[in-house]
């Protein structure tokens, strides 16, 4: 006789109904722990990336930028608040507005770039991003004629 059957027959028909009770709560909690443990792992969705053609545009008449339009990742606002604009983000996100993963921006990108390091924590100014893009730009077009 196996273990399992001996633990059986020594218990009562409501200790069984109290283990089956019990097991499925366990199940349900480590269900809810896996759903929480996911959404922890997805990307902030607080943040959101404004399409180019939804902008405003990004240049003053003579040709600088605005500190409110450089920023096109804003945190939405809350409650009435006012949205501020993002000065700095971070590697990952600097990926994103690019458009590259991750890896090709710390391979060809991050080394060209002036960013501040406090910590751990890398930020990189959405204008220095901006500036990057002009320089690559026009290096870009002077090898061509």
């Amino acid at each position: 006789m196996r273990a399992k059957d001996t633990l059986v027959e020594a218990c009562s028909p409501h200790q069984l109904e109290l283990f089956a009770e019990a097991l499925a709560e366990s199940k349900r909690a480590r269900a809810e722990l896996a759903v929480a443990n996911d959404r922890r792992r997805r990307p902030n969705p607080d943040l959101e990336v404004l399409p180019a053609e939804l902008a405003k545009p990004s240049t003053l008449p003579d040709r600088t930028r605005s500190a409110a339009d450089r920023a096109a990742v804003t945190k939405p606002s809350t409650g009435g608040q006012r949205a501020l604009p993002r000065l700095s983000v971070s590697p990952g996100e600097a990926a994103e507005m690019l458009g590259v993963s991750r890896d090709y921006f710390d391979d060809h990108v991050l080394d060209e770039l002036r960013f501040v390091r406090r910590g751990r924590r890398i930020l990189i100014t959405v204008a220095e991003l901006e500036r990057w893009l002009d320089r690559s730009a026009t290096s870009a077009t002077v090898g061509r004629a």
